[in-house]
């Protein structure tokens, strides 16, 4: 089970590999097209996840219609985004993904690409999937990057205010619908997309799933996930949910939520609250070696893995950082780094640090600095609080503003970039706003 969630988690809302083929279109987006037999693969996908997973598909199906094809307007449009700003995923990359996920399910990584087809999936289709992933989610990483900005007052501000937040090791699992409203709204589109959230709410409370209804209404990045933000710590929860957050119990439905990108409403699916643990700060160091224009990701990764050989046959880390590392500050003392927290570093780094033994040299890894060698040197309980909380605060800013970011971003792009549907009248009906008669419904697999 463990592995099937693995596998959906990185497939479920990408869309399939692109078809090189003549083919009718379904959407225009700027230079690029949906066809209708990737519209067709993607739908035939996801009900398949269904099934694997044992849910039951949605009711609505014209709404899954709709919001698939949507989902699959709004990755196109960010791959689009990503590839004006220079950013390429290499195949080497995707090999390395594939090395850490088959790493996590406990596998080899034949043994992860066997499963991968036992399940009943294209290989070269996963690889696609998983391709689009790491495009989408550096892209995003670096959109958050340049439109969040967290002053030392704010953070100032934050601790004083919500003091509340540091306890953090209390867990919520939330799901959300947005219903988006344009940059600048007219009050009847303003009334219609509050008419849209309160019949969610409605709809909820008089007995609906609410992952049914994010799928078939929610205008969010994850609505096909049903909303679901997974387990939070409540740092990582929404900002903008936060002071209702407060109040409610296991199985509570929010109030609505305004914001410039439209409305909000969560549902509060389950807690956890735990007594505060002391945090485990790290003493490590490190080697970087970085790429360049002649420096090749295989020459760093092979210069690493020599540096590696000669530790292991005992030469001096210290030295040899002093020599090769270029991670000029902390060259200087022997690759050490100072005592840090867990979040201090990024994640592929923390995530070695995390599973790295004591006193055991890495096998050399990636980051957005360049290539790696490491070796955890202590560990030690520390009450660290006053730079536990900043780090903290920091962390909760940035992502609670995430999500709304990314939302308002997409709708940039769906108002900056040229979207046509290529569609006959009976198409349109289903992707307009229009009330729909039974006899305009169209299925997509009937042609």
């Amino acid at each position: 089970m463990k592995f099937k969630l693995l596998i959906i988690f990185f497939l479920l809302f990408n869309s399939v590999a692109f078809p090189k083929i003549l083919d009718q279109a379904v959407v225009i987006i700027e230079n690029d097209v949906i066809t209708q037999t990737e519209y067709q693969k993607k739908l035939r996908f996801i009900l398949n996840q269904y099934q694997l997973t044992g849910n039951q598909p949605p009711q609505d199906m014209e709404a899954f219609y709709k919001q698939v094809l949507e989902n699959m307007i709004q990755k196109r449009l960010q791959i689009q985004f990503a590839r004006k700003a220079g950013l390429e995923i290499k195949e080497w990359m995707i090999d390395k993904s594939m090395e850490n996920m088959a790493k996590k399910a406990n596998v080899s990584l034949t043994d992860f690409r066997e499963k991968i087809i036992e399940s009943g999936l294209d290989y070269s289709v996963y690889r696609e999937n998983l391709k689009e992933e790491l495009i989408t989610r550096e892209i995003q990483r670096r959109v958050i990057s340049q439109r969040i900005k967290i002053s030392e007052k704010e953070i100032d501000e934050f601790i004083e205010h919500q003091s509340h937040i540091f306890k953090e090791n209390n867990e919520y699992k939330i799901s959300l619908v947005l219903v988006s409203v344009s940059e600048t709204p007219s009050t009847a589109e303003k009334n219609a997309a509050k008419n849209k959230i309160n019949m969610v709410k409605e709809k909820f409370l008089s007995g609906e799933n609410f992952a049914s209804l994010a799928r078939m209404y929610s205008d969010s990045g994850n609505a096909l996930d049903g909303g679901d933000l997974g387990w939070r710590k409540i740092r990582e929860v929404p900002e903008i949910f936060l002071s209702f957050l407060e109040n409610m119990n296991k199985g509570d439905i929010s109030e609505i939520i305004e914001t410039l990108n439209g409305f909000y409403v969560f549902f509060l699916e389950d807690k956890k609250e735990m007594e505060n643990v002391e945090i485990d700060e790290r003493k490590v160091r490190h080697i970087l070696i970085k790429t360049n224009a002649i420096v090749t990701n295989e020459i760093a990764e092979n210069k690493l893995k020599e540096l590696k050989s000669r530790i292991d046959n005992g030469e001096s880390f210290s030295d040899l950082a002093k020599a090769y590392s270029e991670d000029t500050m902390s060259a200087a003392n022997g690759g050490e780094l100072q005592w840090s927290a867990p979040g201090t570093f990024v994640p592929q780094f923390e995530d070695k640090i995390d599973l790295l033994p004591l006193k055991e040299i890495s096998e050399p890894f990636l980051t957005q600095f360049g290539w790696h060698i490491l070796e955890v040197l202590e560990i030690r309980k520390q009450d660290n609080t006053e730079i536990i909380k900043r780090n903290l605060a920091r962390q909760y800013l940035i992502s609670g503003r995430s999500r709304e970011v990314i939302d308002s971003w997409i709708i940039e792009l769906k108002e900056k970039n040229f979207i046509k549907y290529v569609t006959e009248s009976k198409k349109k009906s289903f992707i307009s706003n229009n009330r729909k008669s039974p006899q305009q419904r169209w299925d997509p697999f009937s042609e």
